[in-house]
């Protein structure tokens, strides 16, 4: 890894509403300003990211003293997965991930107090001070948040269908009150270090960070740097006890709460009667029966100090 080369900045032109872009090339200027060399690469579908990555880096690893996902956490985990599986390949010259958040909810960057303003964010590109991340694995697949199964899966499904012009936590509260609408519970199958859970279930969230959705601390204690999962799992409810539970969950306040548990696990398994989509960093990543583990110091992050 070079501490003075090129900074590699990948891009979503349309996260954000052109955010992606506009953010892209002010820290672009912002940079060469302070003669850091930048290359400038736009995705335009998914997939783009972490083949732009794949290809660059391994084609001039030493080349980069670090990579940039600019845009929302879906180009994130694109950029994350694709240098983690570099890493496991070859654990030299794999260039730090830098962060520039300009989507919907950027709960990645929040984890690791990354702004979503430009001065900021060249600041702390150009300080380049690193330190290794955990990322979750989810059937060979990295993710960076948060893994979701049950309503907040449906949830983030009809958020990422409709494509509103809402963000953050406001998408997912309009989300979730239309899933609730026809709310039926998930039977799942939980396997791990913490033994066996067979029953229905509200959601089972398996979290590397503490939230998702725009800042909903759906597991609070989780730390991206701990080698573990963290699980949240919440009993299946009644319909009406589930548009109680939305606003206990989105501040936090169902930690301690009957039919609430919190575990730790290293690796974890999850079977269902039929096949549900699981989700995490704004994008289905895989379909049950799943494999969810953790992968201790999978990437190096530019933080602040």
């Amino acid at each position: 890894m070079s501490q003075t080369g090129t900074i590699l900045v990948v891009y979503n032109p349309i996260s954000g509403r052109g955010r992606g872009k506009r953010l892209a090339e002010t820290i672009s200027q912002q940079l060469g300003q302070r003669d850091i060399p930048v290359e400038l690469e736009p995705t335009s579908r998914s997939g783009d990211a972490q083949q732009i990555v794949r290809v660059a880096v391994s084609t001039s690893p030493e080349k980069y003293r670090c990579v940039v996902a600019c845009g929302g956490d879906g180009t994130v985990q694109e950029t994350a997965h694709a240098l983690a599986t570099l890493s496991t390949q070859s654990e030299e010259n794999v260039p730090p991930l830098g962060l520039a958040p300009a989507g919907r909810c950027n709960d990645f960057a929040r984890a690791l107090d990354i702004s979503t303003e430009p001065e900021i964010i060249v600041e702390i590109l150009h300080r380049n001070h690193t330190m290794p991340i955990d990322l979750g694995c989810a059937n060979g697949q990295h993710f960076c948040t948060v893994a979701t199964l049950g309503v907040d899966a449906q949830v983030s499904s009809f958020v990422d269908a409709m494509r509103m012009p809402l963000k953050g936590t406001i998408a997912y509260v309009y989300g979730a009150i239309r899933v609730l609408m026809n709310y039926r519970p998930t039977p799942v199958k939980l396997e791990g270090d913490f033994g066996l859970i067979e029953q229905p279930v509200f959601l089972a969230t398996t979290a590397n960070t503490s939230s998702y959705g725009g800042g909903i601390p759906i597991v609070p204690q989780a730390i991206p740097s701990d080698g573990k999962l963290d699980v949240c799992v919440i009993d299946s409810v009644g319909k009406l006890s589930a548009f109680r539970m939305l606003p206990i969950v989105m501040t936090g306040r169902h930690t301690g709460r009957k039919g609430v548990r919190f575990l730790q696990t290293k690796k974890m398994t999850i079977q269902t009667a039929s096949p549900q989509d699981v989700w995490a960093d704004g994008e289905r990543i895989a379909t049950t029966p799943v494999t969810m583990s953790v992968v201790p110091n999978a990437i190096k992050v530019v933080v602040p100090k």
